[in-house]
């Protein structure tokens, strides 16, 4: 849409430029827009123990209560006086403890409002506190997996406080709720309040590390191996009572299986060998029956002499000769490849070796094969596959980034120099790269 815009120098075109407004889509969420447990499981993220989160909490209760003690040190013995009467107001403003007693406070004051505000930055920003840091567990946000952010840190918080307005029942409440999650995910009423997940770094994903959560994304978004479709059995079966699973069609008369043609009577091609109709030899002369097939029957039939006047028929059918066994076939041989995440696939026949620029100088009879990788992520040689009886040997060349190797969902590092057997069906990670082993 261009409008004219008429002004004091004429008229000129303006134009109104549109911008769609473009969502992200989160990845992880069900059909009803809530976050999907069975996704982040898929990924690796697991739940922080209870024990753990309760010694997190400790932790930071430990160190705010050691930010506390200069005031209780030097100023709370004096306030104390001063409570209970023992000294006057005017004996409190002047007494010799007093100018430490405020200094004491005041370093009290500025200690907590420094480690009050690290630690909201912290947990908003890095899903961390110096607690949860300690014991290895994060917090972030249930939907998108990432940082929870400063304000759902601060509501929580508040929450926490909120709850001692019911002296003892209020926290114990809180601090019980992740007990009766019924998605499973120890989530507790004020982390379901501000969409708030702890969750394990040390026996799970942590969800933190870039690199790998966007591994693990690929490798729960990866197309899974196509299984071999079961052809049907030919064999006939061995229990008599059992249904024929595939019954072939009838023959063609080429032999070859399918369905029968009607063939019209003057039409009808001959199978086998040709037909050759054989003449009947003439009769005898002489006294007697008439002489067939080379024998005469005289009137006598005790006594049958061959006939000496006429030559015996030769058969029409030539002699068939013995059909040439056939050599036996060899077995087929199964061969395994590599179907890269760009679609390509990667016949393993010879032992390969990936990279971004492999050098097959340490490893004689390798064939090199260059990936791309905008990422950098891959190794100049990162990873050497080899074909074994069932599948792929693969062996990290001391790369970088690492590999690894997801088999049902879990994912295991592959050391440098070790070498690994994989299956069909197994996907290899090289760096942010990802491989899945099929059968070629």
């Amino acid at each position: 849409m261009n409008p004219r815009i008429e002004g004091g120098g004429g008229t000129r075109d303006a134009t109104i430029w549109e911008i769609e407004d473009e969502t992200e889509a989160i990845e992880g969420l069900d059909e009803n827009g809530r976050p999907d447990p069975a996704y982040a499981a898929a990924l690796g993220l697991l739940p922080a123990p209870l024990g753990r989160r309760a010694v997190a909490l400790v932790c930071d209760v430990a160190i705010w209560v050691i930010v506390q003690l200069p005031l209780w040190i030097g100023a709370v013995p004096l306030l104390l006086k001063l409570a209970s009467g023992s000294i006057s107001p005017y004996g409190f403003m002047n007494h010799p403890g007093f100018v430490l007693a405020l200094v004491m406070a005041a370093v009290t004051v500025f200690l907590t409002l420094v480690l009050s505000v690290l630690q909201l930055v912290m947990h908003g920003r890095s899903g961390r506190t110096i607690g949860k840091a300690i014991v290895g567990i994060r917090s972030v946000n249930v939907r998108t997996l990432e940082r929870p952010g400063i304000g759902w840190v601060l509501l929580r918080y508040l929450l926490l406080c909120a709850s001692n307005l019911i002296p003892l029942f209020g926290p114990v409440l809180l601090l019980l709720s992740p007990l009766f999650d019924s998605e499973r995910r120890r989530r507790g009423l004020h982390d379901k309040a501000t969409q708030i997940w702890l969750i394990d770094v040390k026996q799970g994903l942590n969800p933190y590390d870039q690199k790998r959560l966007r591994v693990a994304r690929k490798l729960v978004k990866a197309e899974p191996a196509r299984e071999r479709s079961v052809l049907p059995s030919l064999a006939t079966p061995t229990d008599p009572s059992q249904q024929p699973a595939y019954r072939p069609g009838s023959r063609v008369s080429a032999g070859v299986i399918g369905i029968a043609r009607p063939h019209t009577s003057d039409e009808r091609p001959e199978i086998g060998l040709p037909r050759t109709t054989p003449q009947p030899p003439a009769a005898s002369t002489e006294l007697g029956k008439p002489v067939f097939g080379g024998y005469r029957q005289p009137d006598d039939e005790r006594a049958v002499e061959p006939a000496r006047d006429v030559a015996p028929v030769e058969s029409p059918l030539p002699p068939v000769e013995p059909a040439p066994v056939a050599a036996p076939q060899p077995a087929a041989i199964v061969y395994f490849g590599l179907r890269l995440d760009t679609g390509e696939s990667v016949p393993v026949t010879e032992p390969l070796l990936f990279g971004r620029n492999p050098d097959a100088a340490l490893h004689p009879g390798a064939r090199a094969v260059p990936l791309d990788d905008e990422s950098k992520s891959l190794s100049k040689t990162h990873l050497l596959v080899r074909p074994v009886d069932g599948g792929l040997e693969v062996t990290d060349c001391g790369s970088t980034n690492g590999s690894g190797l997801a088999r049902a969902g879990v994912e295991y590092v592959i050391d440098a120099g070790v070498p690994v057997v994989t299956v069909e069906g197994d996907t290899i990670r090289l760096g942010d790269r990802s491989a899945v082993v099929v059968r070629v």
